[in-house]
């Protein structure tokens, strides 16, 4: 916002005053020479008596006297100069702003306007606009009583910032302003006017509602998304629920036996691979919930070791051999704060993926360490084949496959690390991937402070 510069009015005549410091400088010497002179004729003549001597000291005091007051005189020019060139420069500048520049009455008529105000309501001339608009509030304003809530906000704080509105032009169209204004007062304290500047902000207004109304229509959609995978996963669980239920009973023969060997491999087949289905279908609804920012998180607390105890015991299977998992955790760790489903699919998934991608020979290792900060840095590490390190951000898009191939190696539907990543964001948590080609990969799960219990506190409460 423009400010504003309080001046005092200033002659005409000014201009040509400014040469009054050589005026009084002259007179000041002339009056010193003349009561010097004064002095010194006196003394030559021998008119030493009382009275001489009063006229010379008259003399040096009206010589000292006149000095003064030219040096006074000199000041004030200067002051009277800065003022001209200050009330110039302050005039050329709002002449010349490409923001509008107002000052108004409180009963909404424009005192004084600029060229770019006038172009901006649609006027040729600043004067056309403040002879034709004399009231804002009706001619300029689409809604009369946002003058009444520019006034209000100026009482209450003596300026408006950002305040947004719709105005008419003087044709007729619609945009959108901001302005920027102050109330300003006499040294009394009474109003004087407002004064302030007036920016068209319709491209920018318009690009902001084109902006929500995508984000409300891809949140609609991720909405949509998530009720159309609801039904199609409940559509697939009911019979895949089913499935396994059945074949849970035919391998446990409780209503009789099943003689033939190779129906017994096939109802382990049947079972196992059910409960992969159903797990896919989870993690993908889970996803898509995540995503769309539906997925209602608990807040417990959850003891490091038992997370990673459950997690080795859920995901490793047991009718085949995989690589050595080494638990290395200290003794002092704190608990974490958040839901124990989430942080325990989070480490599964991590882990999973460490099996799925070394070999048997190799090693897979859980760690945990504090950091200076403050974050637990919980790691899955293995030794298997690993990825480049510019594959990694490939890597975390859901379903996307580094081997996207028909005939590729290692089974799954690439939801575990985006699913794992999107998770701990909601947790306050987040993902660290380092890997290498042939060097196998670390996986880091970052806690912040703020979503760890120290020991302490436990045992306090």
């Amino acid at each position: 916002m423009i400010a504003l510069h309080q001046t005092r009015s200033v002659p005409d005549t000014a201009p040509a005053a400014v040469s009054a410091p050589r005026i009084a400088v002259l007179v000041a010497i002339i009056a010193t020479a003349v009561g010097f002179g004064i002095g010194l004729v006196l003394a030559h003549l021998g008119l030493t008596n009382s009275s001489s001597v009063l006229v010379a000291i008259a003399g040096f005091f009206i010589a000292a006297l006149t000095s003064a007051y030219a040096l006074k005189c000199l000041r004030e020019i200067r002051q009277l100069r800065e003022v001209l060139v200050d009330k110039h420069s302050y005039q050329s500048f709002v002449d010349n702003a490409t923001e509008g520049f107002f000052r108004s009455t409180k009963n909404g008529k424009y005192l004084r306007t600029n060229v770019a105000l006038a172009n901006i309501y649609g006027y040729e001339t600043p004067e056309q606009l403040v002879s034709e608009l004399t009231d804002i509030a009706t001619s300029l304003y689409v809604d009369p009583t946002r003058r009444e809530e520019f006034c209000a906000e100026m009482q209450e704080h003596g300026r408006v910032t950002n305040f947004v509105s719709q105005i008419r032009r003087r044709d007729g169209t619609v945009i959108w302003i901001s302005e920027n204004a102050r109330a300003v007062r006499d040294e009394n304290g009474d109003l004087v006017f407002y004064e302030g500047t007036v920016e068209n902000v319709t491209a920018r207004h318009d690009s902001e509602a084109a902006m929500q109304r995508a984000l409300q229509e891809a949140q609609d959609a991720a909405r949509a998304k998530v009720a159309f995978l609801a039904g199609i996963s409940h559509e697939l669980k009911t019979p895949l629920n089913a499935i396994i239920g059945f074949s849970e009973i035919m391998r446990h023969e409780m209503f009789g036996p099943v003689t033939e060997p190779r129906y017994r491999e096939y109802l382990v087949d049947i079972h196992t691979n059910g409960h992969r289905l159903l797990e896919i279908i989870n993690d993908v609804l889970d996803f898509t919930r995540a995503e769309g920012g539906l997925l209602v998180l608990d807040d417990a607390v959850i003891p490091i070791p038992e997370l990673v105890e459950d997690t080795c015991r859920a995901v490793t299977p047991t009718d085949k051999r995989i690589a050595a998992i080494h638990v290395n955790l200290p003794g002092d760790l704190p608990s974490l704060r958040g839901d124990p489903k989430r942080f325990n699919q989070v480490l599964g998934h991590l882990l999973s993926n460490a099996i799925k991608f070394t070999s048997p020979e190799g090693k897979i290792e859980i760690t945990a360490e504090r950091c200076e900060e403050g974050s637990l840095r919980l790691s899955v590490i293995d030794s298997g084949i690993g990825m480049a390190p510019e594959r990694i951000a490939h890597a975390l898009q859901a379903f996307r496959q580094l081997d996207e191939r028909v005939s590729r190696r290692f089974e799954g539907v690439g939801v575990g690390l985006p699913l794992a990543r999107v998770l701990l964001e909601l947790l306050g948590a987040k993902l660290e991937i380092e890997s290498a080609e042939g060097r196998g990969t670390r996986a880091t799960i970052v806690v912040p402070p703020t979503r760890l219990i120290e020991r302490a506190a436990q045992a306090a409460a």
